[in-house]
């Protein structure tokens, strides 16, 4: 088994609740000291909760709930403690093979159900998507990466430390704007994935409050919208866009602080080239 292969199987036991205590530390340390494999993480956490999200809810075929029921009625009850104890209790042998049939296809009836809502859901995430998708995945993104304690997969508030990390992992070239003396300093990046494509975030910080602004194409379904805040789950979320990208921002800070970085964001002009180094 190779390295990758065995990270690979570390992720998807971790995703499924399947590392013990002395793994699940060891992985939480891997997802520290490695930004890709976090971001990998994310992105398969972000996946199975839209499968879990939008795959519909699908009830057996009656045919088949009428056929395990009347193979469960088949199956003989089991005996009294009464008919037990007496000596002359004609005990009646336990059909096996009925008990496992019917088992067999309870379990059948489950895994098609349970493929059915899969593929059901995998099919609704490549289905384009409603203008309140994106904003809405951004707020998960946001409430996990909070919840995780890791709201950046690079951490740094320098911008020539963070653009050209993001532009190696995603197709959107990253603006970013020197807000420090406006008293929302950059803190890190992350990638976020919208519609299996990756793009930037960039994370700035207010006091104790964070907030997220990802960048995406002018085209993105979903990216546009009225200058007006939203609230969801909690959170609030301004979009707004310029000539070159749309952009999305999710935070815990209330309304007219989101609307004062936004606004002071806006003014900066996006910094779409920045200044070379010497």
């Amino acid at each position: 088994m190779t390295e990758r292969d065995d990270r690979l199987l570390r992720l998807n036991a971790a995703l499924d609740g399947e590392l013990d205590a002395m793994g699940s530390l060891a992985f939480e340390r891997e997802l520290r000291d490695d930004p890709a494999f976090a971001a990998e993480y994310r992105r398969l956490t972000t996946l199975r909760d839209a499968v879990r999200r939008h795959a519909p809810r699908e009830a057996a075929p009656q045919a088949l709930a009428d056929r395990i029921a009347a193979l469960t009625a088949s199956a003989p009850a089991a005996p009294s403690p009464q008919a037990i104890a007496t000596p002359t209790a004609t005990v009646v042998p336990f059909r096996r093979r009925t008990w496992l049939d019917s088992r067999a296809l309870a379990m059948a009836a489950s895994f098609a159900v349970l493929g059915f809502a899969v593929g059901a859901g995998l099919t609704s995430l490549r289905t384009p998507t409603g203008s309140g998708d994106v904003a809405q995945n951004l707020v998960s993104d946001f409430a996990r990466a909070a919840i995780a304690g890791q709201p950046f997969d690079v951490a740094s508030s320098d911008r020539h430390t963070v653009k050209p990390w993001l532009a190696d992992r995603t197709t959107v070239s990253a603006s970013i704007v020197d807000l420090a003396p406006k008293g929302f300093p950059l803190v890190g990046g992350r990638v976020a994935v919208i519609d299996r494509i990756p793009t930037p975030t960039l994370v700035y910080r207010h006091n104790e409050h964070l907030v997220a602004v990802t960048e995406l194409p002018l085209r993105a379904k979903g990216a546009s919208g009225t200058s007006a805040i939203d609230t969801i789950d909690g959170y609030h979320v301004a979009r707004w866009s310029d000539a070159n990208l749309a952009y999305v921002a999710v935070s815990d800070m209330d309304e007219n602080t989101l609307g004062e970085f936004v606004e002071a964001f806006r003014r900066g002009g996006g910094l779409a080239t920045e200044p070379s180094r010497p």
